[in-house]
């Protein structure tokens, strides 16, 4: 099978555009032209992607996961072209990374500084996102590299640990003077309810913590730096790992790490089947070799 640039970048207009019409007017090309090469392509493939009606295209599912894909071939394409016209001592290209805000505002700040310091003539793009969300990226293709807990189906994934950090109680040392982060003493704490997809409530439930059900009552919050303005408004604790209460807004906020210990893992997540780009190639390992964990909780250890 051999996929072609313009074959890829037809799909994509025109999946993006919604209708044959709109899509040829951006392509430049008539529909009867725009209408046969699509369905040559669903041919080659050998599946449906798109869903016609007299009024629009929508896509399929097989057409829903091939997009992704797509968009992520012609950046490789793209780049390939920029390694090629550029100066071959100078890496070039793009690369693409997802994280949720607790590693973003944490690990991530520093890295990038210096990876872009060093690097010059490589785009970075970051999307945020949280849990389940992440692993799903990276498997899709819709991003380069992903950092965080995997989460649901990680075949065909690499994952390289980064660090460990445990989970423990987030609170104001004024308003709630604890001994330790034990049952007993959540027990009697107003707890914030984390998002049902969240990595912690994912390490919670693998533990069979009864720390879940005790949330049932507390304020539902998605977001870490919500959850850190509820705390630091004195609306209730967050059960938050080390890595979290190491984010400039936990300042001045206690941490007290749960008994009996769960951890959670910090990985580096990317396709095993990647190729190997020389913009990614570096940022993958400057990730694995320059994180510093100078600013934050001395409880956070390097895998």
């Amino acid at each position: 099978m051999n996929i072609s640039q313009k074959q890829l970048n037809w799909f994509i207009a025109t999946a993006q555009a919604g209708h044959i019409t709109s899509a040829s007017e951006i392509l430049g090309i008539s529909q009867p032209t725009l209408t046969r090469a699509l369905a040559k392509f669903e041919s080659e493939l050998g599946v449906m992607l798109f869903n016609r009606t007299t009024r629009r295209l929508n896509l399929t599912p097989e057409g829903l996961r091939f997009l992704p894909v797509a968009q992520r071939l012609i950046h490789q394409m793209e780049d390939a072209c920029e390694v090629l016209k550029g100066d071959a001592r100078e890496i070039t290209g793009r690369v693409s990374l997802t994280m949720g805000s607790t590693v973003g505002g944490t690990l991530m700040p520093p890295l990038l500084k210096m990876f872009i310091r060093r690097y010059p003539g490589v785009r970075v793009g970051v999307v945020e996102s949280y849990g389940l969300e992440t692993t799903k990226a990276v498997r899709s293709g819709e991003v380069d590299l992903g950092i965080g807990t995997p989460q649901g189906d990680i075949a065909g994934l690499r994952c390289d640990l980064l660090l460990q950090a445990p989970l423990g109680i987030v609170l104001r040392p004024d308003q709630y003077r604890i001994k330790d982060g034990s049952l007993e003493t959540l027990a009697h704490l107003p707890i914030l309810k984390e998002g049902p997809n969240s990595s912690i409530i994912d390490l919670l439930r693998i533990n069979g913590s009864p720390i879940v059900s005790m949330m049932s009552k507390g304020i539902d919050v998605t977001s870490l730096t919500m959850q850190l303005a509820l705390v630091q408004a004195g609306l209730g604790v967050a059960v938050l790992s080390a890595l979290a209460a190491s984010h400039p807004q936990a300042a001045g906020l206690g941490f007290m790490p749960l008994v009996p210990a769960i951890e959670r893992p910090v990985f580096l997540m990317q396709r095993s089947d990647r190729p190997s780009m020389p913009a990614i190639d570096a940022l993958a390992q400057m990730i694995l070799s320059d994180l510093k964990l100078e600013n934050l909780r001395q409880e956070v250890r390097r895998a």
